[in-house]
């Protein structure tokens, strides 16, 4: 299951699209939901461009796809002498949790479990019962400021800076930025707001959340039947043009950019042009370091290369579970014993003492 296969591995369950999961199915054979294929085929040929070396080769991309099971939440399904059903996660548009039923035993596994969402149901309308259960443990050894405080912080910043400029929100491509731009939806008119754009991966998987409208909470389907819903791409503008983008660079303009092209994307053209810049959630290099005060000479897509200041504000938004909802999902499964993946060495210990095994990388289980 997911994107860590050892080689001679020919069948892979994929939870969601994100790469840490899914990065090495081409060229498998692949189960997943409608959603995460359409999001992972994005991700996978923007990886192989980005990274030629990668062990696989662009067509394999079309070729999975095209030998792929693509799998409804709730619909049981055999591989091997295994029966298989996926839940929805809450993850991302699509996430599943994959129950495995073989030889009267019940084994979960989660991938990512979600967190609240302005789009996307929470897992908890369904969680199924199992023997063994294999989670992630992002937070569960930490806390994080709630949703609603984060959020609320990044109404008063755009109320203060939209007046002045465009302000730039650099988020994942997959998950954030599509509820960064439900949030921008629900409280345009509070904080001044004229007009969105929305750079690269983030308005491609944004597209894809607007075709697949059922995979989205029951509320913005009802809404969307009752023609009361506007798609997240009627809202926002990709750019064809660098002079369209200047154009639109006033007070009143919200730019979303994935955070990943801090490395060389977009994100770095916009904060060249000195635009202020919000932060949301867990970032890798060059962000991490921006985050740690320091100034980073970064180069965007046209070759300019510049200095790229810390960022005003890091939102600890995230689409994972919080520490609450872990402890919660890990009871109401009724798991007899509980495998951890997806933490950090500090959570190891404390995981011990609560009762959890923590699995190691190439480790192997019988059960």
């Amino acid at each position: 299951m997911d994107a860590g296969v050892e080689p001679g591995v020919d069948k892979v369950i994929l939870t969601h699209a994100h790469l840490d999961h899914s990065l090495m199915a081409p060229g498998k054979e692949v189960y997943a939901t409608l959603p995460t294929l359409a999001l992972a085929k994005e991700l996978w040929l923007d990886a192989k461009s980005l990274n030629p070396d990668l062990p696989w080769e662009a067509t394999d991309v079309q070729k999975t796809l095209n030998s792929s099971f693509r799998v409804p939440y709730g619909r049981p399904f055999k591989v091997g002498d295994a029966t298989v059903t996926l839940f929805n996660a809450g993850h991302v548009l699509g996430s599943a949790m994959v129950l495995v039923e073989c030889e009267g035993k019940r084994l979960l596994y989660t991938g990512d479990l979600g967190t609240s969402s302005f789009l996307l149901d929470h897992w908890s309308k369904e969680v199924p019962q199992a023997d063994v259960l294999v989670t992630e443990s992002s937070y569960l050894c930490k806390d994080r400021p709630s949703a609603k405080k984060e959020w609320s912080r990044l109404l008063y910043f755009l109320k203060q800076r939209l007046r002045e400029g465009p302000v730039l929100i650099a988020a994942n491509a997959v998950g954030k930025v599509q509820e960064v731009i439900k949030f921008l939806m629900n409280y345009k008119e509070q904080i001044g707001l004229n007009a969105v754009i929305v750079e690269g991966m983030g308005f491609r998987a944004t597209k894809i959340y607007d075709e697949m409208i059922e995979y989205l909470k029951e509320s913005e389907v009802t809404a969307w039947l009752n023609g009361n819903r506007r798609r997240l791409t009627d809202f926002v503008t990709f750019p064809s043009s660098l002079r369209e983008r200047l154009d639109m660079a006033r007070p009143g303009t919200a730019v979303v950019a994935p955070s990943g092209s801090l490395s060389g994307g977009m994100s770095v053209w916009w904060a060249l042009k000195g635009v202020p810049y919000v932060l949301l959630g867990h970032v890798f290099e060059p962000a991490s370091s921006l985050l740690a005060g320091g100034e980073v000479t970064l180069k965007d897509p046209l070759g300019n290369e510049g200095v790229v200041r810390p960022p005003e504000l890091h939102l600890q938004i995230s689409r994972h579970a919080t520490r609450q909802e872990l402890l919660q999902f890990i009871s109401l499964t009724k798991a007899k014993e509980v495998y951890l993946v997806h933490g950090d060495e500090e959570c190891r210990s404390e995981a011990e003492r609560m009762g959890f095994h923590n699995l190691k990388d190439g480790e192997e289980l019988t059960f």
